[in-house]
């Protein structure tokens, strides 16, 4: 779990960072390639930082990951 947390850390920072240079959030693809994460690691930390409150998720719209 720990691991997991740190995970969730270096996403959010990824998405701050895509977000305040390029004025859109990262896709998945991008996320999993800057980080070398897993899909099945990103989409657990994803869902955790969303329960936590720290991102929201825009329904129906690719690149819907923005930072809270």
């Amino acid at each position: 779990e720990k691991a997991m947390t740190l995970l969730g850390l270096r996403i959010l920072k990824f998405i701050k960072k895509y977000v305040k240079t390029n004025e859109i959030p990262p896709t998945r693809k991008e996320m999993i390639e800057g980080l070398s994460a897993s899909a099945d690691g990103l989409n657990y930390a994803i869902n955790r930082l969303e329960e936590d409150q720290l991102i929201k998720r825009v329904p129906g719209r690719s690149r819907n990951i923005w930072p809270v």
